[in-house]
């Protein structure tokens, strides 16, 4: 069976209510019969007081028992009951009061202390007492029919149970109500929920003005939309970037094809540059497409770390002279410091990789005939490596942005994926990749690197944009 929200909440609200009425009457009936059935023996042994007190009195007039017991018929008047003295063999003396046939008197007459009998009148309640005095030995009863108290206790049975259901019924009304007020926004944000749609991201729920839980609710809903939208836009932006990018090398290769193909017969040297052309766009396009490939597996799954005891140093020397020719080729000059032995867990390829994409950017935004200068430098716990370069600098707005994917600032010609994926391989390895400075000759990028780092599993990263799912990989991407 299928029930609302309100409804489930109606009837368990229904539910705790009967429990603790029904159980608050029946308490309450119990201890009132209790009570009256108190007062009822206090009742009792007032009259059977009095009747002792007048039996007494004759006797010290120097009546004989049955002279006492007639006397006291006539002194001793007790509304609604019945008083019986009896000798001590049983037999009856005198009976006055409530009438009662002689079976019951009978049946009552071998009755004890006090307790309940049922005669032919009803049910009775009977206090009996054996009393000697003056040589006198009597049996005294005083006998109250449990009619009148039934009949009450039985009235106040309906009555609470009459309570009880107008109770149920104003319970069911008030929780429904209480209900449908309470579930209202949840039932708006069902309809706002069934307008968001991936074609317009921007609906939000509209949260109630108090902040329960479902205000709560609806703000983390939103917050999750705006993150969803967010993902979606960062999404479309990229598709709309590398369109952007592979379109101007896919653009040249097929002009430069056509223009090849336009005529029967072309000289040798002219194949040769059409050739030339054709190999050096498809080699941007194939560094464009690994490094989107690479950044796309990293936010996606996670690339694993293939670690190996290497030395920074001597990594770093390595990637100075491999991009030594692209400086010359600009006029710019690479210096390095001296540094001391650096050692650390890592991925080989992958720290060469971030260390020629920091490079390669410092050589490119240079200043004509400029110089970039390399330091390492370490303490205990971190290797730093500075990367600084004498250009003009990045504008204040834009430090950050050079992070982003398909950023470029200036004039370059790159394809804006180096920093990104350089920052990518420093968090991969449990380090960082910020700019440390900017401003008009000299501009700093500084690479902290841990050195107890010893893991041997695959290191995740979380970038700022897109944060992956928990899926890993066993296969690696490490294009450049």
């Amino acid at each position: 069976m299928n029930l609302s929200i309100r409804a489930r909440l109606t009837l368990w609200y229904c539910s705790v209510v009967v429990v603790v009425l029904v159980t608050g009457a029946v308490v309450s009936a119990l201890a009132q019969y209790e009570v009256s059935l108190q007062r009822l023996d206090d009742d009792l042994a007032r009259s059977m007081a009095t009747l002792e007190g007048v039996m007494r009195t004759e006797f010290g007039e120097g009546l004989t028992l049955e002279a006492a017991a007639k006397e006291a018929s006539t002194e001793v008047v007790v509304p609604d009951r019945t008083l019986m003295v009896t000798r001590a063999d049983g037999s009856v003396l005198e009976v006055w009061g409530l009438p009662m046939d002689r079976a019951s008197l009978l049946a009552i007459s071998q009755q004890t202390t006090t307790s309940a009998g049922e005669t032919g009148a009803g049910e009775v309640r009977v206090l009996r007492r054996q009393v000697s005095h003056d040589g006198h030995r009597y049996d005294a009863m005083v006998i109250a029919s449990l009619g009148p108290l039934r009949a009450h206790h039985a009235e106040m049975v309906r009555a609470m149970s009459f309570g009880v259901v107008v109770a149920l019924i104003v319970a069911a009304a008030g929780g429904w109500l209480i209900g449908w007020r309470t579930l209202r926004p949840l039932t708006q944000m069902v309809h706002d929920v069934r307008r968001v749609n991936e074609r317009d991201p921007k609906e939000r729920l509209a949260a109630p003005p108090v902040h329960d839980e479902l205000g709560r609710l609806a703000s983390s809903f939103n917050g999750l939309l705006d993150r969803l939208a967010a993902a979606m836009h960062l999404q479309r932006q990229f598709m709309a970037d590398a369109s952007h990018e592979l379109r101007t090398p896919v653009s040249v290769v097929r002009t430069a094809t056509q223009v090849t193909l336009a005529k029967d017969v072309r000289s040798a040297d002219e194949y040769r540059e059409a050739l030339d052309i054709i190999g050096e766009q498809a080699g941007r396009l194939t560094r464009l497409v690994d490094a989107m490939f690479l950044l796309s597996r990293a936010e996606a799954h996670g690339v694993p770390l293939q670690r190996e005891f290497l030395n920074l140093d001597d990594l770093l020397a390595e990637s100075v002279r491999a991009v030594r020719l692209l400086a010359t080729q600009r006029g710019v000059v690479v210096e390095t410091g001296s540094a001391e032995e650096v050692g650390l867990s890592g991925d080989l390829a992958l720290l060469q990789q971030m260390i020629g994409n920091v490079l390669d950017n410092a050589i490119r935004h240079a200043g004509d005939d400029g110089r970039v200068t390399v330091t390492l430098d370490r303490t205990a716990a971190a290797a730093t490596l500075r990367i600084t370069n004498d250009g003009p600098g990045i504008a204040a707005e834009d430090q950050e942005r050079v992070f982003e994917r398909f950023v470029r600032i200036g004039d370059s010609n790159g394809a804006g994926l180096g920093l990104p994926i350089a920052r990518w391989i420093a968090e991969a390895h449990g380090g960082t990749l910020r700019l440390e400075r900017s401003s008009p000759g000299a501009t700093t990028f500084a690479v902290t690197l841990p050195l107890d780092s010893s893991n041997d599993e695959a290191i995740r990263w979380t970038p700022s944009p897109w944060p992956p799912p928990s899926v890993r990989i066993s296969d690696r991407a490490t294009g450049r």
